[in-house]
């Protein structure tokens, strides 16, 4: 009886865990919206006909987003954010994707993947950032960083202490489980 109860408590827990892992898909018009974490067209991952294309065919300066059994065309210039069920996230700038590392921290760091098309080229992976999200995409270097934050000389100076490259800046800071740029910065402001 004690292992039928027991077994009974244990799917409770874990439909109660699965339940509060269930994500949303859907897009972020604004970066206010991106802050706030207000999607629209949010429609929970275990909606088969939810769909977004990033990309769709032939129009490349649309997506499209199906949602509630219509298809809705997208200008990729009234979007400021795409977030996947995966959890990904992919913000939309100046009609590039830029895939976000660090979603939840202030410096917002991304991550893109090109694969070259000629034999022998590995794929190049190219780093940006952007100093807040209401900011431009910019490439990450110690230079732009510099330039971002004009007036935070402490931050300055952990730069400079702590890279030598650009890329370095890239590096994640496992103990407080962010990127060490944004662990430097957070310091910057105590």
């Amino acid at each position: 009886m004690k292992s039928i109860i027991l077994g009974l408590l244990i799917v409770c827990f874990q439909a109660v865990a699965l339940n509060a892992q269930i994500s949303k898909s859907g897009i972020f018009r604004t970066a206010n919206d991106f802050l706030s974490h207000n999607l629209e067209y949010a429609t929970p991952c275990s909606d088969p006909e939810h769909k977004i294309f990033i990309d769709p065919l032939f129009k490349r300066h649309q997506m499209m987003v199906r949602y509630n059994g219509e298809v809705h065309y997208l200008n990729k210039d009234s979007i400021y954010a795409v977030q996947y069920c995966s959890g990904a996230v992919e913000r939309l700038f100046q009609r590039k994707t830029y895939s976000m590392v660090n979603p939840k921290e202030a410096i917002l760091v991304y991550k893109v993947t090109t694969t070259q098309i000629t034999k022998g080229h590995p794929i190049l992976i190219s780093w940006y950032f952007s100093k807040d999200a209401n900011s431009p995409v910019q490439q990450l270097t110690i230079q732009n960083l510099l330039r971002a934050f004009p007036d935070n000389d402490v931050f300055h100076d952990a730069i400079m202490a702590e890279f030598k490259t650009d890329d370095e800046l890239n590096r994640y800071d496992t103990m407080h489980k962010m990127m060490r740029i944004n662990r430097l910065f957070e310091n910057s402001k105590k």
